[in-house]
């Protein structure tokens, strides 16, 4: 390596391409500014040399790093991709499933591995100058953006953060966050993507543009798509007409020269039954040099597996014809050697369209030519919706090989159930907003517990970006009723003393209860009509006649109310009054004005201190089930503070109270 007296230049001369000006803006804010620098970048834009600057600098100064992601298939590139880059003594890998030279200078580990770590071990941070927080933006994430907030709030304060992020729109404000956490933070935000991305509608298998060239709506796909619509409606119904075909987009997309691509499902069965579906056919998209260069790398991973059952595990799993035809699938569910010589095809060309699943695109280095989606609506864990701007973002990300193409392709494929109106809306929406998704849990309450007093677990609370976003939301609460009571001053000064405002207060408060007489009167009269329709049909029935019961007794009763009511309104003085309507409409918005404030006041009492009221609650459930006792984890309390996940307490009762002794290895999995 060059050896130069300036370390930017020094790490870029080891470096085959030259640094853009936000990577080298990045790198200096790193060395010179405290905390640690957030990267808001596009996705594959080159943010991750900041991180490879920071492990450039560890190895350099003989201290450590951390770089955590948060998938597992991540963690396994990044550490596969620093072995040959550094070397295997150089790097380790911590995730649930593997445990690699958990030593090394330079760790990749998922991001719950972490948090964990600062719980459980602390003291194997001491030699940690960088921690890498790749897709920060996960903290808009639920249930798992808990796991980020608690790292920045409880990483010892001698570590660097390095923070790599989608383009987001309040990076500044996670910034601010970060900072009062770690004593600064600096910030580098870059919204140019590496390669133009051209953006297509898929209508019967067919790629109409969705922008023109000065970024217009294309009116043409738009009508073209309402009347794709409209057909299909017409027909009788939005699921009679299939608008696309995987087998002719794939053709498509090989006629256009749009190979390789991503073609985007959300699910791993979507993933399975499409590269079935292709089994079927004789789809062909390989070279005979192609088909040898992918059957060498897969005699290569298979002579790499270490036993018989792996070897017939990946004979089964694997379908080479398939392969062979630069066909394949990628999702959480393959074997993990699966997976990576999958990412290994791709990444040299050798796959040429590649069932996916989201995770695909978020940092896993396989970069296409063009991406295709296959759904505008996906499961959230809740309900099927449709996608949003970031999540489009993030899959379009993915479109376009730097230094490779000039131009990336991102395909819609259109639903008849999908309004062309609403993907216009999505594709042309603003800029990700990241919200926290910060909530306490058993499990972090337990861990707290262990280490600090219940005022001090509190305090933490505080610290969450979520009681940061509050907080900003509190302050302008309070602009806004600040205004709001100003107002308020202004129309009570100027009130005309001819009509005291007492007097256009009671006023309204007998209109209130005239109208909730009204209300019970139409329901009681409802149900009166009911009573005298089943009387017809009992004296028909030869039962004879009842009179009719309370509810006509009651409409009489409110009747007189009522009236009596409208009477004393007569005798206000606004009644009486030629401004009468004026009174009324001032008065009206006195009552709007005094409705907002005492909701802005009742806001604010609730978000201030509303983590620590949950955490509180949880404390109480958890003495009550034995796991806390005088506000400290009793041993079965310290054992569950160990188990990790949304059913902490449930899996924790189940193994100390015995339930599962005895249990067969088949009804464990079950």
């Amino acid at each position: 390596m060059k050896v130069t007296e300036n370390l930017t230049d020094e790490f870029e001369s080891s470096l085959p391409f030259k640094l853009d000006p936000f990577q080298r803006e990045a790198i200096d804010k790193l060395d010179s500014g405290r905390g640690g620098v957030l990267v808001s970048a596009p996705t594959s834009s080159g943010k991750t040399v900041v991180a490879e600057y920071a492990i450039f600098r560890a190895l350099r100064d003989g201290v450590k790093v951390i770089y955590t992601t948060p998938l597992k298939a991540l963690s396994n590139q990044k550490y596969h991709d620093f072995v040959r880059e550094y070397g295997q003594d150089t790097v380790g890998l911590v995730t649930g499933e593997n445990t690699i030279n958990d030593g090394a200078a330079v760790v990749v580990m998922t991001t719950e591995i972490l948090r964990n770590l600062i719980y459980e071990d602390p003291a194997r941070l001491d030699l940690v100058r960088y921690v890498v927080l790749d897709e920060v933006h996960y903290i808009d994430d639920f249930p798992r953006g808990s796991v980020w907030e608690e790292i920045v709030i409880q990483a010892p304060l001698g570590i660097k953060l390095v923070g790599l992020s989608a383009t987001i729109g309040n990076y500044r404000e996670i910034a601010d966050w970060m900072a009062e956490n770690r004593g600064g933070m600096e910030t580098v935000f870059h919204d140019v993507r590496p390669v133009e991305l051209k953006m297509w509608l898929a209508i019967h298998n067919r790629f109409l543009p969705l922008f023109k060239e000065d970024g217009g709506i294309d009116q043409r796909t738009w009508t073209k798509g309402a009347q794709e619509e409209e057909a299909s409606y017409r027909v009788g119904g939005y699921r009679s007409l299939p608008s696309n075909d995987l087998l002719h987009v794939i053709d498509e997309l090989k006629r256009l020269d749009m190979l390789p691509a991503i073609y985007f499902i959300f699910s791993r069965r979507g993933c399975r039954e499409a590269l079935q579906r292709c089994s079927y056919h004789e789809l062909d998209l390989t070279t005979p040099e192609e088909k040898e260069a992918i059957d060498q790398v897969a005699a290569e991973r298979l002579a790499g597996l270490k036993d018989r059952d792996e070897e017939t595990l990946f004979r089964r799993m694997v379908d080479a014809r398939l392969l062979r035809r630069g066909l394949a699938e990628h999702h959480a569910g393959l074997l993990p050697y699966h997976k990576e010589m999958v990412e290994e095809l791709f990444q040299r060309g050798l796959i040429k369209t590649v069932f996916a699943t989201e995770t695909l695109s978020l940092g896993i280095n396989m970069p296409a030519r063009a991406v295709a989606v296959s759904s505008f609506t996906k499961f959230d864990g809740v309900n099927f919706s449709h996608l949003t701007t970031g999540e489009l973002t993030q899959l379009m990300g993915r479109a376009g090989r730097r230094g490779i193409d000039v131009i990336g392709h991102g395909v819609i494929l259109k639903e008849s159930d999908v309004e062309v109106g609403t993907i216009y809306e999505v594709a042309m929406g603003p800029t990700l907003v990241v919200e926290s998704k910060f909530l306490p849990s058993y499990n972090m309450a337990l861990n707290l517990l262990r280490i600090y007093t219940p005022e001090e677990a509190e305090a933490l609370m505080q610290r969450s970006f979520g009681q940061f976003q509050k907080r900003l939301a509190a302050d302008q609460t309070q602009e806004r009723l600040v205004n709001v009571r100003a107002r308020l001053a202004d129309i009570k000064q100027l009130w005309d003393a001819d009509v005291p405002i007492e007097d256009v207060a009671q006023y309204f408060k007998l209109e209130d209860r005239r109208r909730s007489i009204r209300i019970e009167m139409r329901r009681l009269r409802r149900e009166a009509g009911s009573e005298r329709r089943a009387q017809r049909g009992r004296r028909r029935g030869g039962h004879g006649t009842r009179a009719m019961g309370g509810a006509s007794k009651l409409v009489q009763r409110l009747e007189v109310e009522a009236k009596g009511l409208l009477e004393r309104q007569r005798k206000l003085k606004v009644v009486r009054s030629p401004s009468f309507g004026e009174y009324l409409q001032r008065y009206g918005e006195i009552r709007s004005l005094q409705k907002e404030l005492e909701g802005g006041e009742r806001d604010l009492g609730g978000q201030m201190d509303e983590y620590a009221r949950k955490l509180r609650r949880l404390c109480r459930i958890l003495t009550e089930t034995g796991f806390l006792a005088a506000n400290r984890p009793t041993d079965k309390g310290l054992f569950a503070s160990r188990v990790y996940g949304e059913n902490t307490i449930l899996v924790a009762e189940a193994v100390w109270a015995g339930w599962l002794e005895g249990l067969t290895v088949e009804e464990l999995c079950a």
